[in-house]
């Protein structure tokens, strides 16, 4: 019986519960459960740049505010459909994480950190004053993406952010583990 209570088994339980959660989930509890999934996502990222490599790197928050106002951005001003508009939001962000991470490759302990808090507030100032762009301290406010026969926005997207947790976890390779020789 404690072989089948292994974390791989008791993680395929949770996954299982978390599928059948749209079941019995008001739309409420679903955008809930969206924003608690999308966290989960910048905690895994975190946990890669910190858990497995041991640099200390405060940009993952920033960089994700880069990708949501360049998704929105693009998708109000520019025109581009929702489902265009988010590749080429990541795309951007990653672009923009390049830009800054070429400069600091050299960097490492303090020194890195710091040029990562300078990076992130100079993000946040960025957002907060650039009006014209980024609405300033209002934000943007976007309509609702429209996925027509697949039904509920909230019930594809809470399929979609768990599809990306699960799909990290138990599809991937780690690449940091260590092989055996």
């Amino acid at each position: 019986m404690l072989r089948l209570l292994t974390p791989r088994n008791l993680g395929l339980v949770l996954v299982a519960a978390l599928a059948l959660l749209p079941a019995f989930a008001n739309n409420y509890l679903l955008f809930v459960a969206n924003l608690t999934l999308i966290y989960v996502v910048l905690a895994v990222g975190l946990n890669l740049l910190i858990g497995y490599t041991g640099l200390l790197a405060f940009m993952n928050g920033s960089l994700f505010g880069v990708g949501a106002y360049a998704t929105a951005i693009l998708r109000l001003d520019v025109g581009l459909p929702y489902g265009l508009a988010i590749p080429a939001g990541a795309l951007i962000t990653t672009a923009i994480g390049v830009l800054v991470a070429l400069p600091a490759l050299r960097l490492a302990g303090l020194y890195l950190a710091l040029a990562t808090i300078a990076f992130a507030q100079f993000i946040l100032w960025g957002l907060l004053h650039w009006d014209r762009v980024t609405r300033g301290p209002s934000g943007i406010v976007t309509p609702q993406a429209d996925y027509g026969a697949l039904g509920n926005f909230e019930l594809v997207h809470y399929y979609v952010t768990l599809a990306v947790d699960t799909g990290y976890k138990y599809m991937s390779v780690d690449p940091f583990k260590e092989r055996d020789a």
